[in-house]
Formats: structure tokens, C-alpha cells, sequence
């Protein structure tokens, strides 16, 4: 049984992984974070871009993924992000968790907003192997697109019309706020 007062180590993260398959968690220093179920706008904003993704990734070296697939950048901080993008062969044949992220996209809630821009932008960014992070609000076109452009250093841009057009340099592909958005209920925006 899960104990939010207890330190937890990656095996004991890896256990709860299997024992509760039909579940999504994410490990952060010892702490086992469960990942709650999107909105519809949530879910079709994800396979959208997905689509997308895989649509122009089809031939190459590059695949993407949903998040079922854990993400693990240090011992101790294994992600969910709702997409990743990973251009390293090794990760096909991965049997826990993805090692060499190249974009990752996070579709925020009004739940994961915070730790999103917060913790996980500082620990994507920090990663050497990942070039672009997309933050996508699911209540109203807004994308936030932050893209490496040094080792340390990132430039960021926020696209909310519909002829916007993010370019995804590291993977080359382009993806439009239209189609991120296609038949997507936004709720801040209708009402």
C-alpha cells in the first residue's frame, strides 16, 4: 500500500509501475506521484500532435511516444510527459524507460500546470539529450515552445493563433496551432 510519508526507492517505483499497470506514475526523489486521467480537450490536444508527429516521423530514426512511456533523466526523476520524441535507436529496445529524449510535450491541466512549468521545465532543460519542450494549455490556444539553443541556453516562444506555426528544428517538423487544436472544445475560450 502506497504511504505519501515514506521515501520510496527506484525498485519500489519500478513495482508499483508493474503491479498497477492500468496506471501512470512519476518517481521524483523518492516520491511516487500518480497521474490522473486529462480532459477529453486534454486527450485529443495529445493525439493531434501525436498524429502529426508520427505522420512526419514515420521514416526516419526518430519515434514518438505516449505517456505510457516513462522518461528517465536521472535516478532519481523518471517523467510521464504526454509525448516524447526519441531519435536514439538504443530506446526501441528499452524495457523500463526512454534514456535520450529529443522533444517532449507536456499538455497542461489546471492540476499540472504548475509542476510542469516548474520542476519539469528546469529538469527537461537541464537533460543534454533533449533539444525542444512544448507546453500546450488545454483550455485555450496557447503553446509554449522552448528550444535549446546553447548548453545552457534556451529560446522561448509563445504561438496562440491558429496560423501560427511551430517548427520543431531538432526533428524538423512543423506543426501548426491549428492542427494542434483541430476539433478541440476549449472551455476558457467558449466561455
Amino acid at each position: 500500500m502506497y504511504d505519501p510519508m515514506r521515501q520510496y526507492t527506484v525498485a519500489e517505483y519500478w513495482k508499483f509501475v508493474e503491479t498497477f499497470s492500468d496506471r501512470k506514475f512519476e518517481y521524483i526523489d523518492g516520491d511516487i506521484r500518480m497521474m490522473t486521467g486529462g480532459s477529453p480537450a486534454h486527450a485529443q490536444i495529445s493525439m493531434n500532435i501525436g498524429y502529426v508527429l508520427t505522420g512526419a516521423l514515420r521514416s526516419g530514426d526518430c519515434n514518438v511516444y505516449s505517456s505510457d512511456a516513462v522518461v528517465q533523466l536521472t535516478n532519481n526523476h523518471l517523467y510521464c510527459p504526454d509525448l516524447t520524441v526519441s531519435c536514439d535507436p538504443a530506446d526501441w529496445t528499452r524495457k523500463k524507460a526512454l534514456e535520450s529524449p529529443t522533444v517532449v510535450v507536456e499538455v497542461h491541466s489546471p492540476t499540472t500546470e504548475k509542476i510542469d512549468r516548474g520542476e519539469k521545465l528546469l529538469a527537461y532543460q537541464q537533460y543534454p539529450t533533449i533539444q525542444e519542450i512544448l507546453f500546450v494549455d488545454s483550455r485555450k490556444h496557447f503553446v509554449e515552445h522552448h528550444h535549446r539553443v546553447g548548453i545552457s541556453m534556451w529560446e522561448h516562444t509563445i504561438y496562440t493563433q491558429d496560423e501560427d506555426v511551430v517548427e520543431l528544428a531538432s526533428i524538423d517538423v512543423s506543426l501548426s496551432v491549428r492542427d494542434i487544436y483541430l476539433k478541440v472544445y476549449l472551455e476558457l475560450e467558449e466561455a
